[in-house]
């Protein structure tokens, strides 16, 4: 009896190819609410930037103490320290700039930084990663989430056509922080307060849900805030208010007691 040549071992799935770092500048800083700044980054390194979907991602590197700004990443070497996960929002190519909002949660380099942000202050930006694949022919959106997530929502509701219908359920700190959301659409947006306890994530979007009832069938379900709520408030939609689960995208944004949680969690574990 002959014997079989062994199979040959698959192959090790190659590490995700890390983006080339862009230097950027700061030359403006918004106040949206007293915990939400924009703040536009301009420089030369964003040529070729370009965003096709809503809701994409980018990693934002800041200056580490004591530094007056980051030290440029080597395509080999180690992961910076003060990296984070944040949406571009109006990308102007012409102009080599783009937007990007920050919430002012405290402790933490991003929010750190942001809250004391100034003209001329350096970054460096790599990406974009992928984003929400939108169906435009669907005739209603469900977007919930927390303040982590208005800088996506604002992207997706900037994509959808007039003949769409919009509902925006987000979870901010207090009334402070509302403010108008710009679309084609026809958009509801509803606020709801949790206080500065972040413990209570995800509480009062579970309340509202609840109370708000099964959303349309054809509805289609974008779903962003902490990890933990995300899943809970998924489960309430296929299990209590009747969602296929084909219908939600869900993203967990950040996660009580993790530090720059991963960009990739989908709460479908």
């Amino acid at each position: 009896m002959s014997t079989l040549p062994a199979s040959p071992s698959a192959p090790e799935a190659a590490p995700r190819k890390r983006r080339p770092p862009r230097r950027v500048q700061v030359t403006r800083v918004q106040t949206l609410s007293p915990l939400m700044r924009r703040i536009t980054l301009q420089g030369a390194e964003l040529e070729g930037f370009e965003v096709n979907d809503p809701a994409c991602y980018m990693k934002l590197i800041f200056p580490e103490p004591g530094q007056a700004e980051p030290e440029r990443p080597l395509p080999d070497g180690p992961r910076p320290k003060s990296m984070r996960t944040y949406t571009p929002l109006a990308v102007r190519a012409d102009a080599h700039e783009v937007d990007v909002d920050f919430v002012l949660h405290g402790d933490g380099p991003a929010s750190t930084w942001a809250a004391q942000a100034q003209v001329g202050q350096v970054l460096f930006l790599m990406g974009p990663g992928p984003g929400y694949k939108l169906a435009l022919d669907a005739p209603a959106h469900l977007l919930i989430g927390d303040d982590s997530a208005l800088p996506a929502f604002e992207t997706i509701l900037a994509a959808l056509p007039a003949s769409a219908q919009a509902q925006v359920l987000v979870e901010v700190v207090d009334a402070g922080e509302e403010r108008p959301l710009q679309s084609a659409a026809k958009v509801d947006a509803r606020w709801v307060a949790r206080g500065a306890d972040n413990t209570q994530a995800g509480q009062a979007l579970e309340a509202a849900l609840r109370r708000a009832g099964a959303p349309a069938t054809d509805t289609r379900v974008y779903l962003a805030c902490e990890a933990a709520a995300m899943r809970r408030i998924r489960q309430l939609l296929i299990e209590e208010l009747g969602v296929e689960r084909s219908r939600i995208v869900g993203r967990g944004y950040w996660k009580l007691g993790t530090v720059n949680h991963p960009d990739h969690d989908y709460g479908e574990d």
